[in-house]
């Protein structure tokens, strides 16, 4: 290690453990409830990484917070041939981080890599069915499809990456040394505890309002409270039933509706998990309103896979009530008299945990004894999603900005490591999955999903629990914040803390 990266870990440890009273800077220390696994668009498979990844990497297109597209890296687009063909006309005088310049060629390189067997991106087939990619000039592309791809547009909102340093984009290190096109860039990322980002000074948009930003992580919600309290981090995201009244005279409360929700998820490759009845058993015997009024003191009860402010959700979806006696009813009928199986949860998320104690209480007035394997996140995603190695699991899904659901819940993606690692498999929920990827008419579209919301719902594909809204607390010092249902980092290009008198 050179001398100048000796002085530059030393000034990243003094900002971070400095009080907010007693620095000079403009920068901001923000709280991670987990470290991101990945942040190449090529392999995301958590919120955090997504949110991270976000910041670094941008996509032709960005996804606003109302779920509608708007241009990002392409100035403008048209739609040509009946939807078989989009034109993309790419903005002038972008620059990757290294200070190469953007160009069309990126973004084929980038679709080979997401389409390439031997990549195994676990976001394999996001594009749809791309039939070729031609370059018209370095500044113009046209994409052209197989057949009509209903999620054409939205799909283009991946991070694009960088052609020019090749299969690089592929190795381990780069994740730590990215080289994207956002607003700020990756300086440093101490494993287990930190990234350092700075802002880029040759972004396309709108200067950062902060050149330096911190992301700290800490799983443990207290540790974050007392943290914010001593003026050691500047914003983090606390659990609703936490008391904060503390915080209150240093710090705002920002709430959003989240774009997440909580489910109790099974390995359906296993018995009698596979069995829609006794999946529909435990949906009845937990008291999910029991459970947002005294345990999580905030929130919703979940009603499937999509937010209830979006097109495609179905409003005649109802919750299934909390009814004992039918789900003592439905498992005597299977002959179950007693069970028992584990829950593996993120040992590091304090919600979570108590929400694992709840269902387990509940399940044991109907015969089934729970055991409750704390795991920390990162080994939980390698067992859940790499290996499949559970009986269930307690998480949270980020919902999607668009209706195509196909990666979480066609039967075609139950491969380790891809996203349907509940392995549900259901026939009609496939067909109207792949129907809705080819369907370009939107009052059709809006009737295929909202039947997939009611199969996948009404089958208990999971235990749709609750959603509960982001909430997070920043500094008063701290101007330009909006929150965004996404996630609390989304946005962070418009944080801007005021100097210091």
């Amino acid at each position: 290690m050179n001398f100048k990266r000796v002085l530059f870990s030393l000034f990243v440890l003094v900002f971070i453990s400095c009080s907010s009273t007693s620095r000079t800077y403009e920068g901001i220390v923000i709280a991670l409830d987990s470290e991101p696994k990945r942040i190449n668009p090529l392999f995301l498979t958590d919120l955090n990484s997504h949110m991270v990844s976000n910041i670094i990497f941008k996509g032709l297109i960005r996804i606003n917070e109302k779920g509608i597209a708007e241009p990002e890296l392409a100035e403008s687009w048209e739609i040509k041939n009946n939807g078989l063909e989009i034109v993309f006309h790419l903005k002038e005088n972008i620059y990757w981080h290294d200070g190469e310049k953007f160009k069309a060629e990126d973004v084929v390189f980038t679709y080979e890599l997401f389409n390439s067997p031997q990549v195994a991106s676990p976001r394999r087939g996001v594009l749809g069915p791309v039939k070729e990619i031609k370059v018209i000039n370095p500044l113009t592309l046209a994409v052209i499809y197989k057949e009509p791809y209903g999620s054409a547009i939205e799909s283009w909102s991946i991070g694009i990456l960088p052609s020019h340093i090749g299969k690089k984009v592929l190795e381990p290190s780069f994740d730590n040394e990215p080289i994207g096109t956002g607003a700020f860039r990756i300086e440093k990322w101490q494993k287990g505890q930190f990234i350092f980002l700075i802002s880029f000074d040759k972004f396309y948009g709108r200067k950062p309002a902060t050149g330096k930003i911190i992301l700290k992580f800490i799983p443990d919600p207290t540790t974050r409270y007392l943290e914010l309290k001593s003026g050691k981090i500047d914003v983090a995201e606390l659990p609703s039933y936490m008391k904060t009244d503390e915080l209150s005279s240093q710090f705002n409360r920002y709430k959003a509706d989240s774009f997440r929700y909580t489910c109790l998820g099974f390995n359906l490759k296993k018995h009698p998990f596979i069995d829609e009845k006794f999946r529909k058993a435990v949906a009845y015997s937990i008291d999910k309103e029991e459970l947002i009024n005294s345990v999580l003191k905030e929130g919703k009860i979940s009603l499937g896979p999509y937010p209830a402010n979006t097109w495609y959700f179905n409003t005649d979806v109802k919750p299934y009530p909390y009814d004992i006696e039918k789900a003592r009813d439905i498992l005597k009928n299977m002959k179950i008299n007693s069970l028992k199986f584990s829950i593996s949860i993120n040992g590091e998320n304090k919600e979570i945990q108590r929400v694992a104690q709840f269902i387990q209480q509940n399940l044991k007035n109907i015969g089934i004894e729970i055991e409750i394997k704390l795991y920390d996140w990162q080994t939980l995603r390698h067992r859940i999603i790499e290996e499949k190695v559970f009986d269930a699991v307690i998480l949270s899904r980020a919902y999607l900005w668009d209706p195509d659901i196909y990666d979480l819940w066609h039967s075609s993606k139950t491969e380790k490591g891809q996203w349907n690692f509940f392995s549900f498999k259901d026939e009609k929920v496939d067909i109207l999955l792949e129907k809705g990827r080819k369907t370009l008419n939107f009052n059709e579209r809006q009737k295929i999903y909202r039947e997939v919301h009611r199969l996948l719902y009404e089958k208990q594909a999971c235990i749709f629990l609750y959603e509960n809204p982001l909430v997070f607390y920043a500094n008063k010092k701290i101007e330009g914040i909006i929150p965004d249902p996404r996630g609390m980092l989304y946005g962070v290009e418009r944080w801007k803390m005021k100097r210091a008198n």
